[in-house]
């Protein structure tokens, strides 16, 4: 096939793939107190969208700690190691990207997270398979909300970004998306907190709303093709 012609989705992993809201906001909240630190549900959301590393370097400034950077990097990644241990796919996340690929869609993952872990998880929880491109925080100089996760996910998996279709459930998910040039689903399931998301962001409440994008056929004209 030609790679013009190649269509591809990519969905963010933690909120979207994963249900591992709950146990992130646990994993920084016991980060803090270790660091002698009282946190609120605010304060984690503010840090969505960056690779572990800008937030560990920006908590180190704000919060003044002593410690060196690797050690508190190390810290907070075995907490997110032995929490994504327990953690659940999303309601319907497998069934979706099953349908994806039966539908010729080539499916990928573009995450904040580690690339290792992430990969880890969806081996671990069967979903592996389905996923041809993972791209990690640790893989980017510059995580979401900027366009280059995204932009590498297109060079990856060589689609056609006017084919391509993205999934996220945080504000800097989706404005890395849209810079990349991408149309963009709101992953916003009952009881998610309200986000003002751009106009151009189509909300979804749950995976099975995606079937009509995924069964839908592909209408760009490829030049020289008839």
């Amino acid at each position: 096939m030609n790679r013009l012609t190649r269509r591809g989705i990519f969905f963010d992993l933690d909120g979207t793939l994963a249900d591992s809201k709950t146990a992130l906001r646990q994993v920084f909240r016991d980060f803090a107190a270790s660091c002698g630190r009282e946190t609120t549900d605010a304060d984690y959301d503010a840090l969505q969208g960056p690779p572990v590393p800008i937030i560990i370097a920006k908590l180190k400034r704000d919060w003044a700690l002593p410690q060196k950077s690797a050690d508190l990097l190390q810290r907070y990644n075995q907490l997110i190691d032995a929490a994504f241990i327990q953690i659940p796919p999303m309601p319907g996340a497998a069934a979706t990207l099953e349908a994806a690929c039966a539908h010729g869609w080539k499916v990928g993952v573009v995450t904040s997270n580690n690339a290792a872990r992430s990969r880890a998880w969806l081996a671990r929880r069967g979903l592996a398979s389905f996923v041809e491109i993972v791209v990690g925080g640790d893989e980017v100089c510059l995580g979401k909300p900027q366009p280059e996760p995204y932009r590498v996910a297109l060079a990856r998996s060589g689609c056609a970004r006017e084919l391509s279709v993205a999934i996220e459930d945080t504000l800097a998910g989706a404005r890395s998306a849209l810079a990349a040039g991408l149309r963009t689903f709101g992953y916003a399931p009952p009881g998610r907190e309200t986000i003002d998301w751009p106009e151009s962001v189509r909300l979804i409440n749950a995976f099975d709303e995606l079937l009509p994008e995924l069964t839908r056929p592909r209408t760009r004209r490829v030049a020289g093709m008839r």
